[in-house]
């Protein structure tokens, strides 16, 4: 065999060689990459959380991942993403991760931008000072910066309002937020659904009543914080609307403690006495502006008062109210209230738990801390069963559909 034929039956044989060796490669390759694809990041169960910020690169966001042991290997992490023709379909957010997720389903959580959703629910009554909390609890805003935006007069104009705050138009609601979220942007969803809750007849209502939309909203508040049975919303409603008609003091409890910071516990007669813009029993007409967020029930009833005759109102100790024509009745609801408190408190001290309290300071609404009747016949309410501030993530009273942003 000549010298030439022999090196040509060498050089095929090494290319021979070369074929069969790259072609092992390429399976084993293939194989492997098989296998990156359906192995999770981790063996054992464990979530990570972290958020991709936007403008990430998308081999950054492999990298990430790598980091925090949600995939293996960033570089094949970032061949499955370019395989797919997902290099620039991934989205920024905050992510919630399994360990035990595959690649594949890693990358369809990205490019389907399934973030964290953080969810707060503002319960009926909730001024801007308990929404300001909310927000702050659920990590969604400081209260700082919520405070600010919700008293910024520009930004208010901008959502076509004429308020000092937006007190009063931060719809209570179950509202769902994706991160990164500001207060104004929080701020302004709570507006829109408090424009979307407005009866469809609002602006022939505010005709009716003879009132602008600010004013409606500050009696909205009002009831709110004095109603708790729906059906007595509108006669509430009504006795407000005549006592204004009258030039008498509206002389509702809430009003009275409105402005004093971290306010809790029952309304006294020494906070009836103190001098506020916002106390109804020191000044005449309307408070300058809302003293919480009303939900739609209390909206309509401002919008829709019932013609009633009364005047007055006092509670009965059980969440519903005695209204009164005139004066003298109203004197006999007033002391008819101090006798269901005393027997109320009688009660409690005769059921003293194991610790030593007893049912009414358990239950402050029981029996609220005692007080004299105010000297003046026009109270509406005896010392005051006003709803307690409004509590975070307790759920609203009104079936709170839930708010997506």
């Amino acid at each position: 065999m000549s010298r030439f034929r022999r090196a040509a039956l060498a050089g095929l044989g090494f290319l021979l060689f070369l074929f069969y060796l790259s072609t092992a490669a390429a399976m084993l390759g293939a194989l492997h990459f098989w296998l990156f694809q359906r192995t999770p990041g981790m063996p054992a169960f464990e979530t990570r959380q972290f958020f991709i910020q936007p403008k990430t690169s998308a081999y950054g966001v492999a990298r990430l991942l790598e980091s925090q042991g949600v995939v293996r290997d960033a570089r094949e992490f970032y061949v499955l993403a370019w395989l797919g023709k997902s290099l620039q379909r991934m989205q920024a957010g905050e992510y919630l991760f399994s360990t035990m997720a595959t690649p594949a389903q890693v990358l369809e959580q990205l490019v389907s931008g399934r973030v964290v959703i953080h969810t707060a629910t503002l319960p009926e009554g909730s001024t801007i000072w308990d929404v300001a909390r909310i927000l702050e609890q659920k990590d969604l805003a400081s209260k700082t910066e919520f405070l600010e935006v919700v008293s910024n007069r520009e930004f208010i104009r901008s959502l076509g309002l004429k308020s000092k705050t937006l007190e009063g138009f931060l719809f209570p609601e179950t509202y769902h937020f994706k991160k990164p979220v500001s207060g104004a942007l929080i701020a302004k969803a709570m507006v829109q659904q408090f424009r979307s809750h407005l009866p469809q007849d609002w602006e022939t209502r505010l005709k009716e009543v003879g009132r602008p939309l600010d004013d409606v909203i500050i009696l909205a508040s009002m009831i709110e914080k004095e109603a708790v049975i729906d059906s007595e919303r509108p006669i509430i409603a009504g006795v407000f609307y005549n006592r204004l008609r009258i030039n008498m003091p509206l002389q509702s409890d809430p009003t009275a403690v409105y402005d004093i910071p971290n306010f809790s516990g029952p309304v006294t007669a020494a906070h009836l006495t103190r001098q506020s813009p916002y106390n109804t029993y020191q000044i005449k007409g309307l408070p300058p502006g809302p003293i919480c967020n009303p939900g739609a029930r209390s909206i309509s009833a401002a919008l829709n008062p019932q013609k009633v005759p009364y005047i007055y109102f006092v509670s009965n100790n059980d969440g519903s109210h005695q209204f009164s024509v005139t004066a003298e009745e109203h004197r006999k609801a007033v002391s008819r209230y101090y006798d269901l408190k005393r027997k109320a408190a009688a009660s409690g001290e005769a059921q003293s738990g194991p610790a030593g309290q007893t049912a009414a300071e358990g239950n402050p609404r029981a029996a609220p801390e005692e007080t004299s009747p105010p000297p003046a016949p026009e109270v509406t309410g005896a010392d005051t069963e006003s709803k307690p501030a409004a509590q975070p993530e307790n759920g609203s009273r009104n079936g709170a559909r839930e708010i997506k942003h």
